[in-house]
């Protein structure tokens, strides 16, 4: 007799996981933080989370009062780099967790049992801050959150269980941007002399000359251009799409001016000045109408707000149906925000890859 054949085994695909969205923030960083007068404890879960966050966790508790700041990982190994991004931050402990035993994570166990130790000691913090994508901590948030205490998670991508179980919620890309665009603005001179030109405003009993000269600084202010250094060959040819050092060598031989030849030089320098003539004299065309500034500060005040913040597309929007021939008689902007900037007459702020706009107090 033929042997019978064995039946075929069916199969099942594997499928890998889903990757988790990433999950705007649903707290701003000020709520998170708390009152000044709160101790922060700020747990990080180094398995789940990058070093290249730990500049913006720091800018985070800024000068609140920090309990405790830890990481826990195999900082031996696989976590290595973390030593050394760690030394910045002086308060941040590392603290080392080996997995002994395959398939067990111990990181979690030890972050685990630190925070609940955190909160039954004598002093225990007023907000405990969770730095994870895992949602095997959301046990420990609703116990921690049941006990009276602030509980703020902080990641990429949480599960929305762990999400909803704390207090506050904030995404490190977007909080990482919002500091990004902060610090820049605060270095911005032109705000720096706007600050000093508000302070001398405010001086009792300034003489004509006194007077005349600020209104004359003000109305300079905004066409203000600061050097930023004359770009390198090597950075026009990443920038411009200039011809590589090969081409370059070719184009040498038919008498056709390279990168690092003087002739480039020149004309790339044109260049740059050519677009600062450009930006100035629309700013300056922007600026003389000022019946188009009117009628965007009334457009972003004509909108629902928080705290006086707009999307920047939502005011493009209203201002097209307030004036109707907006396209064609506005001065021409690649960018709206940047025409926002440039009547001095707005807050700008990129969070995330939206742009927001506050129009200034008079």
């Amino acid at each position: 007799m033929p042997p019978k054949k064995k039946p075929a085994v069916k199969t099942r695909s594997r499928r890998s996981a889903p990757t988790r969205a990433h999950a705007p923030s649903t707290s701003t960083p000020e709520a998170a933080r708390g009152s000044k007068g709160a101790r922060i404890a700020l747990l990080i879960d180094a398995d789940n989370v990058s070093h290249g966050f730990l500049p913006t966790l720091r800018d985070f508790v800024g000068e609140t009062t920090l309990a405790s700041a830890r990481a826990y990982g195999d900082f031996q190994n696989r976590l290595h780099s973390w030593r050394k991004a760690a030394e910045t931050w002086p308060a941040l402990e590392l603290v080392e967790q080996r997995n002994y035993t395959a398939g067990k994570n111990a990181t979690d166990m030890r972050l685990t049992i630190d925070a609940v130790k955190l909160l039954a000691g004598k002093n225990p913090p007023t907000t405990l801050v969770f730095v994870t994508n895992d949602s095997d901590f959301t046990p420990i948030v609703e116990d921690a959150k049941k006990d009276g205490v602030r509980i703020v998670v902080m990641g990429e991508r949480p599960h929305r269980s762990l999400r909803s179980a704390a207090h506050h919620y904030v995404n490190l890309t977007e909080l990482r941007e919002r500091l990004e665009h902060k610090a820049a603005a605060e270095s911005d001179p032109r705000e720096v002399l706007r600050l000093l030109l508000t302070a001398l405003r405010s001086l009792p009993k300034l003489n004509p000359e006194a007077q005349k000269a600020l209104t004359e600084a003000e109305r300079r202010l905004p066409l203000l251009r600061f050097a930023t250094g004359r770009p390198t060959p090597s950075a026009v040819n990443k920038t411009d799409g200039s011809p590589s050092p090969s081409r370059a060598r070719r184009g040498r031989r038919t008498g056709t001016p390279t990168a690092s030849s003087p002739s480039a030089t020149r004309q790339n320098d044109k260049a740059v000045v050519s677009n600062d003539v450009h930006a100035i004299r629309r700013k300056e065309a922007l600026l003389n109408r000022t019946d188009l500034i009117q009628s965007l500060v009334d457009a972003a005040r004509s909108l629902p707000n928080q705290d006086g913040w707009v999307k920047g597309e939502f005011i493009l929007r209203r201002v097209r149906e307030m004036v109707r021939d907006f396209d064609q008689t506005a001065p021409r902007y690649a960018k709206f925000y940047r025409m926002l900037e440039d009547t001095g007459q707005f807050d700008v702020e990129l969070r995330a890859s939206t742009v927001f706009a506050r129009p200034r107090k008079a």
